[in-house]
């Protein structure tokens, strides 16, 4: 079986779940959605968005999604209504263009995207190259890779921490710290 290669990402975050909102639980923790309701205080321009726990898309990214094979998700529809203060907040050129839903139902290293443990989004190499070829993705983060100077950092840090803990003083076997081991002896 070949293992597929993700990248966990975090698209640009937009506030509002509006009061139309359904969750399957009863009671909380609410973590599964229904039916959504966005009700939009502002957008930055992303193609793709998070409002916890859900994911949006736009007009263009639905088509674009609808015209190849990538899998792990379902487009649904959603209700969108605009905060009193959006057309305050709002601060683009262009128009508000439609959103639908991106619900996320695949699995681990079968589908382009899947939700881990945490409910992080995760897509595979091939999905996140289309996104940056394809729309608009000026605020999504995508998870660090470590590096050589990452690493560099890292056994820094452990080796200033195991120096730190040898000076410690350990008054079980004599070690008192910086003092002499006969200081205090009559």
């Amino acid at each position: 079986m070949i293992m597929k290669n993700y990248k966990k990402i975090q698209p640009e975050v937009i506030v509002g779940l509006g009061a139309e909102t359904e969750f399957q639980e009863k009671e909380a923790p609410f973590k599964t959605v229904v039916k959504l309701h966005i009700n939009l205080e502002d957008w930055l321009g992303d193609d793709l968005m998070e409002c916890y726990p859900c994911y949006i898309v736009t007009e263009n990214l639905k088509h674009l999604l609808e015209n190849n094979s990538f899998n792990g998700y379902e487009i649904r529809q959603m209700k969108v209504s605009l905060d009193e203060n959006f057309e305050y907040n709002y601060s683009k050129s262009k128009p508000l263009p439609l959103l639908h839903w991106l619900q996320i139902v695949g699995k681990n290293n079968i589908d382009d995207l899947f939700l881990d443990e945490n409910k992080d989004l995760n897509v595979s190499e091939d999905f996140l190259v289309f996104l940056k070829a394809n729309v608009d993705l000026k605020y999504l983060d995508i998870e660090q890779e470590s590096n050589e100077f990452d690493d560099l950092l890292d056994q820094m840090i452990a080796e200033s921490k195991a120096s730190e803990d040898k000076d410690k003083p350990d008054k079980k076997n004599g070690n008192t710290g910086f003092l002499p081991p006969d200081w205090n002896k009559n």
